[in-house]
């Protein structure tokens, strides 16, 4: 069955107020002049399969937990990454792709369905652990009312294969959806990506049909925690840590909020001894962390010589995403899935397809995991005006250099635990809300709940150090409101009730008419709410979200 778009969908590319984006310091560009007749054809067909064509091979490589600065290509100075590195400089790089979610199960949901997390509902952190642990009967968590990228890419004459590594992702929970074969039997948090490279190339001896075109998702775990790299990757990281003189030591807070399962040393170590004298130091994490990137470059660049050989890597279209990001006691937090900061959220997107996607291209325009199977669709004309009907919209204007000139909104949502987070994207500009329930006062009374918003310039202020919502007022309230909407439509959109378009209400019209202009009534003084609800922490820096502690998690490491 397939879910059908409803109103949130005419969101996606808000044309939200230049005045706005002109008090950030954001406005565009003149744009250009117009294109020739000659240019407008031309660049109709950049990154689409021409007419007639053979479709390729599409090899979808997600690498869980890495950060796009680890990547040489989106400004890692290690050297860690000369396969991604070249992957990239063959292709397409998006600088500001998001995720729908800071943590696995939503996010590769959203990635599965073009559907935010709020709409397709598997967001429970709780329900899959009691699965995994036998508490609970296996049950799938990715309705069947979705139809997914892997049905459509069969539907579309695919042969369809996913290995994953990842433990929440099992087929039993949905997530085998439209794949001829799907094999998570080596699923852990620690498997190294030689085994899943194995699966892959034992599945091709055995069971491709090389008369149909292949599309495959590989879903690799050596960045993931608990950042187990071999010797061979970590050591030189080390080596490095043992020699710097300035290292910075972790105050006992933060070394307390380093999740449980990380606090061992790797079991293939080759000296124990080394976790005893650095694991103090923030760079020591930092390395062992960076360590599971050049072992996971390893393992692709194994995956791809492997490919070549049998004549199916070098004209394949090949996509490079993570479904999160990883905190490295950046806003004092570690790990993943506890805030919306970009450490968790801004995450790698390189499209690489030789001959049809420009070279060495970099996308400077907002993107998301939610456009990833839109933009297929469209590249690779399948499911006719069935991406109309997705909350994520095709990235191909994107590459071509030819979006209308006006913002584009994202959204983010779900949170392992803790009080409800979420972020919105207007382009580089980025307003987080964490709602606070309420809490006990010295005096014993409780406070009322509230609502504590930040506001961030990603250009200006990528690492979010400097909230500017005290300055901009105004349109925080604007961002907040259109914010609201978005959680509303996805909260009220049901799969099994939603049998075509929905209109807009009235209601809804107003508001966003409202939110078209910056001044005006909401020139008022901005207040966070979090005032009145008496004083509650933010999400970050100084401590954790109540009522969630990364040692809460130290048994989950998802």
């Amino acid at each position: 069955m397939n879910v059908r778009r409803h109103a949130l969908a005419s969101l996606l590319c808000f044309a939200f107020s230049a005045a706005f984006l002109a008090q950030l310091g954001c406005e565009r560009k003149p744009g250009a002049t117009e294109p020739s007749l000659e240019e407008q054809v031309r660049d109709a067909q950049v990154g689409i399969l021409p007419e007639d064509a053979k479709p390729p091979n599409v090899i979808m490589i997600l690498v869980d937990a890495m950060r796009p600065d680890r990547l040489g290509v989106y400004g890692g100075k290690q050297g860690l990454s000369p396969v991604m590195d070249k992957l990239a400089k063959e292709g397409v790089t998006f600088e500001f792709c998001m995720s729908a979610a800071p943590w696995t199960l939503p996010s590769v949901a959203t990635l599965f369905t073009s559907y935010y997390p709020g709409v397709h509902k598997a967001t429970s952190y709780r329900v899959v652990e009691d699965m995994e642990q036998g508490k609970q009967a296996v049950q799938s968590v990715l309705s069947e009312d979705f139809t997914t990228l892997a049905e459509v890419m069969k539907a579309g004459g695919y042969q369809t294969a996913g290995f994953v590594g990842a433990k929440f992702l099992r087929q039993g929970y949905g997530f085998g959806q439209g794949f001829d074969h799907y094999d998570t039997s080596f699923a852990d948090n620690t498997v190294r990506g030689e085994e899943v490279n194995q699966s892959f190339f034992k599945w091709l001896d055995e069971e491709r049909d090389a008369d149909k075109p292949l599309f495959t998702y590989l879903h690799y775990m050596d960045v993931h925690g608990p950042y187990n790299a071999a010797p061979r990757f970590l050591d030189p990281l080390m080596e490095e840590v043992e020699k710097k003189e300035d290292k910075r030591l972790l105050e006992p807070a933060q070394f307390r909020r380093i999740n449980r399962y990380l606090m061992a040393p790797p079991p293939d170590s080759s000296d124990p001894t080394r976790f005893e004298r650095l694991k103090g130091y923030r760079e020591y994490w930092e390395a062992r962390y960076s360590a599971g990137v050049a072992e996971m470059d390893f393992y692709l660049g194994q995956l791809a010589e492997n490919l070549k050989q049998r004549g199916i890597w070098d004209d394949a279209y090949i996509i490079l995403i993570a479904d999160h990001g990883e905190a490295l006691c950046e806003h004092g937090l570690w790990g993943h899935g506890y805030s919306q900061h970009q450490t968790d959220l801004h995450v790698p997107l390189i499209m690489r397809w030789p001959g049809v996607l420009p070279a060495d291209k970099r996308v400077r325009r907002l993107a998301g995991l939610i456009d990833v199977m839109p933009t297929l669709m469209d590249q690779l004309r399948l499911g006719g005006d069935a991406g109309d009907e997705l909350q994520g919209v095709s990235l191909v204007d994107h590459i071509a250099d030819r979006l209308p000139d006006k913002p584009l909104m994202r959204f983010a949502e779900a949170i392992k635990s803790g009080p409800r987070q979420y972020a919105l994207y207007i382009d580089i500009t980025k307003l987080t809300a964490t709602y606070l329930p309420p809490q006990k006062q010295p005096d014993g009374a409780m406070s009322k709940p509230g609502v504590r918003h930040q506001l961030f310039n990603l250009v200006t202020d990528p690492s979010e150090m400097f909230d500017i919502a005290k300055q901009y007022s105004a349109q925080v309230k604007q961002m907040a409101r259109l914010m609201g909407e978005v959680v509303r439509i996805n909260m009220q959109t049901k799969p099994a009730e939603i049998i075509g378009p929905k209109p807009v209400d009235q209601q809804t019209i107003s508001a966003l008419e409202s939110l078209g202009y910056a001044g005006g009534e909401d020139d008022e003084d901005y207040e966070d709410e979090e005032d009145e609800a008496g004083e509650s922490p933010a999400p970050a820096p100084s401590s954790r979200p109540t009522g969630t502690t990364n040692t809460d998690a130290g048994d989950e490491n998802p």
